[in-house]
């Protein structure tokens, strides 16, 4: 008895396999659904969700107490808040085996990064943006989900016709995609998340290359491995860009951004250089698997069959598309442990209200704007050059005794940069320095031209005239000659953060 249990074990595994498989693949079918359709879908899943989150969550369940059980209409519910979320965050998982204290417990521990959570939740933590982080504990569907999007909605080749991305999806099996990955975040961000669970299916229609960004033979190691897919930040593909005559990339088929706004003007200067489709997803820490990036039109699809993205003003009123929003309300239909119910997130989107070219009929997010933030404008020997946020994030967003960071332009090029420390833990400003020069040398900057001045105090307050807290501060503002051709980062991109960098 027990030689034939051990006999059948692989092939117990392998008919999973074929089943995550097929499972995967037919993830794709809703997309081209009607839009009535994946409404009825939508609805079937948030009742489900809502159910869930009343019987498992206290939480929800008080916050939701003065609703009938029945009640599925979304804009009747209340929002919820990061801050809410993390200051009751033991009452809002609905596995009592999930606490604040054994999620901090287990990340505080490097050498966890890459396992899972009690043996079966992927965990992370985001930026704070007004002095609050956010702990984020994924269940197995929302990662399952993640790569089955990418794996079918997520490709450029045969995009105009269901057929054709079908026919291309499964060629995959027979060819597997090779995925080359540029990373700059590790540890426990949503973005290093991403890639520390990739199923066993997946490995069967596609190989990966995981190089950090900063790693010398950059260049040497992509012509070997040659991707037909290139992940990386929008930075970070510019300057490959430059170096466009030592990358022989015959396989690429697309890019895809993430982590950083992608520009109009950046779009086009890398869609020239790579001469290939350049796709934005956008997503954040909360919904891994929010939309991905399409291949014939500014913005991504909102995967609005597991997730459902309000676009609301100010005072949370319902903005039609063609008009931006203030920010969203997101509700991810597939994180049962922690569910995320018109859960606020500061971008502002704007929806588009013409069907897309590249077939898909998921909604398309035509343009995502970040969280309001000064642009830095430097004067290098190349002229002028701006500096966004990303770098500061990536460089402190893991220290764990930084609870908040400001940078303020003071001069065109001096930075003075501000580090607020979380009770009882001292910051180790050298090493937030170095952390920090890395990253702006990974990125291309020129240390030698850059004033940058860090500093520990002992809080950082909210900007009096709005009483909402900005990361970057610019005394100087953009330069009055600065080239017209840069002007589109002042103005509006259309990218916002992913995975909650």
């Amino acid at each position: 008895m027990a030689t034939n249990a051990t006999t059948s074990a692989p092939f117990a595994s392998f008919f999973q396999l074929i089943q995550r498989t097929l499972w995967a693949l037919r993830q794709f079918a809703p997309s081209r659904q009607a839009p009535e359709a994946i409404q009825r879908t939508q609805q079937e899943r948030l009742r489900a969700l809502l159910a869930q989150a009343r019987a498992g969550s206290a939480f929800y369940r008080e916050k939701f107490r003065h609703l009938p059980e029945d009640c599925t209409d979304l804009q009747a519910f209340p929002i919820t808040t990061k801050a809410e979320m993390m200051a009751h965050f033991d009452a809002v998982v609905t596995d009592p085996a999930v606490t604040r204290a054994g999620v901090e417990g287990f990340m505080s521990d490097a050498a966890n990064a890459g396992r899972l959570f009690l043996g079966k939740y992927a965990v992370a933590h985001t930026s704070g943006s007004q002095g609050q982080p956010a702990l984020i504990v994924q269940n197995q569907q929302v990662l399952d989900l993640l790569y089955a999007f990418q794996l079918t909605r997520g490709q450029a080749a045969g995009a105009g016709s269901a057929v054709g991305r079908l026919v291309q999806t499964v060629r995959r099996l027979l060819r597997p995609t090779r995925v080359a990955v540029l990373s700059s975040a590790q540890g426990f961000f949503p973005s290093a998340c991403v890639w520390q669970h990739l199923p066993r299916y997946l490995h069967w229609c596609m190989r990966f290359l995981f190089v950090p960004a900063n790693d010398p033979r950059l260049l040497d190691k992509l012509n070997e491995f040659s991707p037909s897919v290139l992940t990386a930040m929008p930075s970070t593909l510019e300057l490959l860009a430059l170096n466009d005559e030592e990358l022989h990339l015959p396989r690429l088929e697309r890019l895809i951004t993430c982590s950083e706004p992608l520009t109009a003007k950046t779009r086009e200067r890398l869609r020239h250089a790579f001469g290939v489709p350049v796709l934005d997803n956008y997503a954040c820490g909360e919904c891994l698997f929010l939309s991905n990036g399409c291949p014939t039109a500014p913005g991504a699809h909102l995967n609005s069959d597991w997730a459902i993205l309000e676009v609301v003003d100010a005072h949370n009123q319902p903005v039609p598309p063609g008009q931006p929003g203030h920010k969203v309300l997101l509700t991810n239909l597939a994180n049962t442990v922690q569910p995320f119910i018109r859960y606020e997130l500061g971008d502002g989107v704007t929806m588009a209200t013409e069907p897309c070219g590249c077939g898909s009929r998921l909604p398309r997010l035509q343009t995502i704007r970040g969280r309001t933030e000064d642009v830095f404008w430097l004067h290098i020997a190349q002229g002028y050059r701006a500096l966004l946020e990303y770098p500061f994030q990536h460089a402190f967003d893991p220290l764990r005794e930084v609870r908040e960071w400001q940078a303020v332009q003071v001069e065109r090029n001096h930075l003075i940069i501000r580090l607020e420390s979380i009770p009882g833990t001292v910051v180790d400003v050298e090493a937030a320095r170095r952390r920090l020069e890395e990253r702006l040398r990974t990125t291309g900057w020129p240390l030698a031209e850059l004033h940058l001045t860090l500093e520990a105090v002992p809080n950082l307050t909210p900007d009096e005239p709005t009483t909402k807290f900005r990361h970057m501060v610019s005394h100087t503002g953009p330069p009055a000659d600065l080239d017209t051709e840069h002007m589109d980062l002042q103005a509006e991109s259309t990218g916002s953060p992913c995975a909650g960098e």
